[in-house]
């Protein structure tokens, strides 16, 4: 094989796999909801329940909240950091922590993982977004807030910091 047929052989493998991760991490929204089905019931169904309702005064609903529907950042940040209560939602006072949710189940770390619940969460329980979110963009979300060394508090939450550029 010459160096020219070599190099375009290369080029045309390279190319095949970089576009394959591209459409891998374009998110393919129902293979990450179907995914992200799986990661829910692991990890955040023990509190907010199989119907995404939580217990009422303990762990808050996922249906119809714009913790949820809101800014996709604050969601992933709530997950990758956590939240100290109170907190309300729907007019309702939640007491119960919620601790950085890759200490206490590491499957979290990965930002696959973590993209996958999302858009689980933000397409389940009555909420719709066709976005999506792709594990690169978690990983943005997880380097933004990375020297962060505390759980969110409500006040917080609510004056959520832009982007940084």
């Amino acid at each position: 094989m010459s160096k020219k047929s070599l190099v375009l052989a290369a080029s045309a493998f390279l190319a095949t796999v970089t576009l394959g991760c591209a459409q891998d991490s374009a998110t393919d929204l129902p293979a990450s909801i179907e995914r992200g089905k799986s990661v829910y019931m692991q990890t955040c169904f023990t509190c907010h329940q199989i119907t995404g309702m939580g217990l009422p005064g303990a762990f808050p609903p996922l249906a119809g909240t714009d913790y949820v529907s809101g800014d996709v950042r604050r969601m992933i940040s709530m997950i990758l950091k956590g939240v100290n209560p109170p907190l309300k939602v729907n007019g309702i006072v939640y007491v119960a922590p919620m601790p950085p949710l890759p200490i206490v189940y590491p499957i979290l770390n990965d930002d696959k993982n973590v993209a996958d619940v999302v858009n689980y969460v933000r397409n389940s329980f009555g909420n719709k977004d066709e976005k999506g979110v792709s594990p690169e963009f978690v990983k943005k979300v997880r380097d933004e807030f990375a020297a962060r060394a505390t759980p969110w508090t409500e006040a917080e939450l609510l004056k959520f910091p832009e982007p940084a550029k």
